[in-house]
């Protein structure tokens, strides 16, 4: 009985609370655990409604949307083959999309890897340590909470002013909105910036194709494992499949073979580099 009252409390906090707020949070971050020179930094939105939140990035999200725009307009006057030219101002390179729903708070990813799209049921639970370390975050009273996911320690800071138990990323369950989530290596930090209500509705899935391949968690580190052994696989079968090919400036055909030949050697390079992603324990040992 307990637990059915706290569930509905927490239903009807988050239904009055969020009346469709977008809440923004600044993404630091380094993909390479041995060079401070590869440190990013992005714009991440959470949009909470009342039955569900969507966490994305901003910048990536304006890109696809201009881009979903120009393929319209193309399909619509066969112009599909003529380039398309995009500015740097919506670029990002966070492309992982994170719904929860409410009040059961169940995680779904959507994520690309190896050229396909896939949807990660993450049934993960969180377990909290929260602690009496309090402090002042922007205009937030917060408070201290730890925990441990997915190869990480984690330090959050949780404000109990904003009465929704969300936060970035796949993160949840406090008292609070979280307002400052950081890893113990400090290479991952997540800070909430500002706070936008009566936002209008987005489609938070364009950018993929609604064809996802669904999985657990589980089975995602398999997915990954794949990935790491070879990097080109799923351009290859793209190729295969003949749904790709690769041309000069001039229009004139390249051999596919060895353009995937230094494909994999360049992948091959960056995977080297890019040792340090959020859920750590994705990559193989």
């Amino acid at each position: 009985m307990k637990k059915l009252i706290l569930t509905i409390l927490l239903t009807i906090s988050i239904s009055i609370y969020s009346q469709n707020q977008r809440f923004y949070y600044k993404y630091q971050f380094q993909t390479d655990s041995t060079d401070a020179e590869t440190k990013r930094e992005e714009l991440m939105t959470l949009d909470i409604e009342s039955k569900s939140s969507r966490y994305y990035s901003e910048s990536v999200y304006l890109n696809d949307s201009v881009m979903s725009a120009e393929f319209k307009k193309r399909e619509s006057t066969n112009e599909i083959s003529a380039p398309i030219n995009m500015s740097d101002k919506h670029r990002g390179v966070v492309r992982y999309k994170i719904i929860k729903t409410y009040p059961d708070f169940a995680v779904t990813g959507l994520m690309n890897v190896n050229m396909q799209d896939y949807q990660v049921n993450d049934s993960r639970k969180l377990k909290w340590k929260i602690l009496p370390e309090k402090e002042k975050i922007g205009e937030w009273n917060t408070q201290k909470a730890t925990t441990e996911f997915a190869g990480r320690k984690w330090t959050a800071w949780f404000s109990e002013e904003i009465p929704i138990q969300d936060g970035p990323y796949k993160f949840h369950g406090l008292p609070g909105l979280i307002i400052k989530m950081e890893d113990a290596s400090k290479t991952h930090v997540m800070q909430l910036e500002a706070v936008k209500k009566n936002i209008l509705p987005r489609d938070y899935k364009v950018g993929f194709t609604n064809q996802e391949v669904k999985i657990d968690d589980k089975k995602l580190k398999s997915v990954y494992k794949a990935y790491w052994k070879d990097p080109v696989s799923g351009m290859r079968k793209m190729y295969t499949e003949g749904e790709v090919m690769i041309t000069d400036e001039s229009g004139k055909k390249l051999d596919m073979n060895q353009q995937l030949k230094e494909m994999e050697k360049r992948a091959r390079e960056n995977l080297k580099k890019t040792n340090n992603i959020l859920e750590l324990d994705l990559i193989p040992q």
